[in-house]
């Protein structure tokens, strides 16, 4: 089970603490009835304080994260403790309501049949390798990519499934900035210039909105116009340094639009921040073709 999301166990309970679901990549399973009691003696004290939020609680190696539904059922994930939990909060929200619709009439049953729940396996397994194909997918790409929010299917997920709760309550205030900032036609490194944000920070927005299936994303693939009289004349006029000049001659033949700004960057033997920093000089000069990626999980919405 233990993939890209980290996740070594998922487990469901009633709120009185008896499993009911419980999956783990080993035989030897953590989130035994003992815990199970213990996290529901946690959940019954937090809701006499009103504290409805995902709460999480971190052991040595290991983090567990745990979602309340009503006051009915709890569903919990045991992570490794360097997993991103804002995703993995996303996840387990997903795995819930899926869980809570699939067995919508067996858990009204005054005696619940524990082995009717199993076929649930299958369904778990497939979620998590979808997601963690997107993350896989998502780390994999540079900060040289332009994301773009799907607003029809932002626009769904926020009328039928309180999705500005839920990312409020996962990214907070941050997360809305960048949210904001996240039009379509800016890079994230762009953006993290704009907002004095980190890449990581943006990259948890990213992942968030990607494994709901609101996002897609698109590499920039610069295109340099041919040199003529013109070109040359606007490169005086603008003082292009010496250096930055023989960078350009060298980046010229490769910057056809289909080529990512990082793979020019590593035939040219610098950094992609380097040879964007050029680009950016020549203005209008330089035409951005986008290329979109594709594998992104834009068929599911959590």
């Amino acid at each position: 089970m233990v993939g890209k999301l980290g996740v070594h166990e998922f487990m469901v309970l009633t709120a009185g603490g008896n499993p009911i679901f419980h999956i783990s990549k080993t035989e030897e399973r953590k989130l035994d009835e003992l815990i199970s009691g213990f996290l529901s003696a946690i959940t019954s004290f937090a809701s006499e304080f009103g504290e409805e939020s995902i709460q999480s609680l971190s052991f040595e190696g290991s983090e567990l994260l745990y979602e309340q539904f009503g006051t009915d059922y709890l569903f919990i994930f045991l992570v490794e403790l360097d997993s991103s939990e804002k995703v993995l909060r996303a996840v387990l929200r997903e795995l819930s309501k899926r869980f809570l619709s699939r067995y919508e009439n067996e858990l009204q049953m005054d005696i619940l049949i524990l082995e009717v729940f199993m076929d649930f396996e299958s369904e778990l397994q497939g979620v998590l390798t979808s997601y963690e194909g997107v993350l896989e997918l998502i780390s994999s790409l540079s900060s040289f990519v332009i994301p773009q929010v799907m607003n029809d299917k932002l626009d769904i997920a926020i009328k039928s499934g309180g999705f500005l709760d839920d990312f409020h309550r996962d990214l907070g205030s941050s997360g809305n900035r960048i949210l904001t900032a996240i039009d379509g036609t800016t890079s994230i490194y762009d953006i993290s210039r704009n907002l004095g944000v980190s890449d990581e920070g943006i990259s948890d927005v990213v992942e968030y909105l990607a494994i709901r299936g609101l996002l897609k994303i698109s590499k920039l693939c610069p295109v340099i116009k041919q040199k003529d009289s013109r070109f040359d004349a606007y490169l005086d006029l603008i003082g292009l340094p010496r250096k930055d000049y023989q960078l350009l001659e060298r980046a010229k033949s490769l910057c056809n639009g289909d080529r990512p700004i990082v793979d020019v960057s590593e035939r040219l033997g610098v950094v992609p921040e380097r040879l964007y920093e050029v680009l950016e000089k020549l203005g209008d000069e330089v035409k951005w073709n986008l290329v979109e990626v594709s594998g992104l999980a834009d068929d599911s919405t959590i």
